[in-house]
C-alpha cells in the first residue's frame, strides 16, 4: 500500500479551499505552474460540420506519462509527490482528497488562437484525486468520505461556472437563470483502454468556452421534446431495468443500452443542473450510486475476461437535468458502430440481472 502524505503535499499547496479563489487567481496559478508551458495544447478547435462536435488539437498530450499499462513498473506520480501544485485539500477518515492542475491540459488557459474556419479553445483543466491512499476510490471508501469528495468537486464546479462570467459567454441563451458562464465537464477514466494514463483514482474537471457535443445533444433533446432527458428516462425506462432506487436518484440500465453493462445514475429533480445545487440527500444518492456502479463494474469485468476499464461522464447544464453515465469497456467499437449502427452484445434485461447480483455481492 502506498499513499501521499500531508507533509509531502504541504510545499505544493496554493490554496486549501478552491472557493476562496477567483477565476483570475486560478488563471494566474496556471500561468505560474512550473513546466506547464511545455505541455500546453494548441488552443485551436475545428468543428465537425456533420455533428457540430468540437475537435481540439493537442499534440502535447501524446507525451503524458503512463503507469497503468500491463507490466508497467513506473512508480505512482501521486504517491511519490511528482505532481502540480494543489488548489484544494480536504481531510478524509484516512488521508485526504485534493485538487490540482493538470500538467497536460486539453484546454489552454487564456484565449486560444483562431484557425481558418476554426474557433479559439480555452479554459482550465484540473484533476481531483479521490484519496491520497493509492488503493482507495469510490468503490471502497466510506460514505462520509465520498460525500467530502463530492462536496469539493461541487465547490470547484461552482467556482469555475460563476468565475468565468465576463471571460466566457454566459449561459442565459439556453435558459440558465443562475448566470453561469462556460461549460464544466466532469469525467473519470479508469484503465489505459479508455484513456486513463494514471492508475491512482481520480476525476478530471475541465472548464471550456466550447459546449461539448453531449451537452448540445441534451439541449436539442429538451428543445425537441419539451422536457429534460432526466425526466424522460425516469418515466420511460422499464421498471425492471432499475438497479437501485436511492430516493433522490435512481441507478438504471437504459433500455437503449449501447454496450453491455452501461448504466445511468439519474437525479429525480429535473431542475437540478449542477452538482453545487444539490441538497444533502441528493449528494448522498450520488455517493451511493458511484459506489455501487463502479463496484459492480470492477466485479463483473474480470469475470468476463476483460481488463477493468471504464469511463464515467457527468451530464449537467443544458437540457440534461443531472445524470452520470457509466461506460465500461465491455465491447470493442467496430465499423458499423462508427457508422452509427450500434450492435450491442447483450440484452438490457440480462445486464440488469447481472449488475444487481454484482451490486448485492
Amino acid at each position: 500500500m502506498s499513499e501521499l502524505s500531508r507533509g509531502q503535499l504541504a510545499p505544493l499547496v496554493d490554496a486549501e479551499d478552491v472557493s476562496t479563489l477567483s477565476y483570475q487567481e486560478l488563471h494566474r496559478l496556471f500561468e505560474r505552474e512550473p513546466g506547464l508551458a511545455d505541455h500546453l495544447p494548441d488552443g485551436i478547435c475545428q468543428i465537425d460540420p456533420r455533428s457540430d462536435e468540437p475537435v481540439l488539437f493537442n499534440r502535447s498530450r501524446a507525451r503524458r506519462p503512463h503507469d497503468n499499462r500491463a507490466g508497467a513498473q513506473t512508480p505512482c506520480i501521486v504517491c511519490t509527490g511528482r505532481i502540480t501544485r494543489a488548489v484544494d485539500v480536504a481531510g478524509l477518515s484516512r488521508g485526504f482528497t485534493f485538487i490540482n492542475k493538470n500538467l497536460y491540459p486539453i484546454l489552454k488557459p487564456g484565449a486560444g488562437e483562431t484557425a481558418p474556419s476554426g474557433r479559439p479553445a480555452h479554459g482550465l483543466h484540473f484533476l481531483q484525486w479521490t484519496s491520497s491512499d493509492h488503493d482507495l476510490d469510490w468503490h471502497n471508501m466510506p460514505l462520509a468520505d465520498r460525500l467530502v469528495v463530492l462536496g469539493r468537486l461541487a465547490a470547484l464546479e461552482r467556482t469555475l461556472l460563476f468565475g468565468a462570467r465576463g471571460v466566457m459567454a454566459d449561459n442565459r441563451d439556453w435558459g440558465d437563470e443562475q448566470e453561469t458562464a462556460g461549460y464544466v465537464g466532469v469525467i473519470k477514466n479508469h484503465g489505459h483502454l479508455v484513456g486513463g494514463s494514471v492508475a491512482h483514482g481520480h476525476q478530471q474537471i475541465g472548464l471550456s468556452n466550447l459546449m461539448p457535443r453531449r451537452f448540445l445533444e441534451n439541449l436539442r433533446f429538451e428543445r425537441a421534446r419539451g422536457e429534460k432527458y432526466a425526466r424522460f428516462i425516469l418515466r420511460e425506462n422499464p421498471a425492471g431495468l432499475t438497479l437501485v432506487d436511492y430516493g433522490a436518484a435512481a441507478l438504471l440500465v437504459p433500455y437503449f443500452m449501447r454496450r453491455p453493462f452501461d448504466m445511468q445514475l439519474v437525479l429525480r429533480d429535473p431542475d437540478r443542473r449542477y452538482l453545487f445545487q444539490l441538497a444533502g440527500d441528493e449528494l448522498e444518492a450520488l455517493a451511493r450510486g458511484l459506489h455501487d456502479a463502479i463496484g459492480a463494474v470492477r466485479r463483473l469485468m474480470p469475470a468476463l475476461g476483460k481488463e477493468i476499464a471504464y469511463n464515467v461522464v457527468t451530464h449537467s447544464g443544458p437540457g440534461a437535468g443531472l445524470y452520470l453515465e457509466f461506460l465500461p469497456y465491455t465491447q470493442e467499437t467496430g465499423g458499423f458502430e462508427q457508422l452509427g449502427l450500434i450492435s450491442c452484445q447483450a440484452s438490457p434485461d440480462e445486464a440488469a440481472r447481472r449488475l444487481r447480483e454484482a451490486i448485492a455481492g
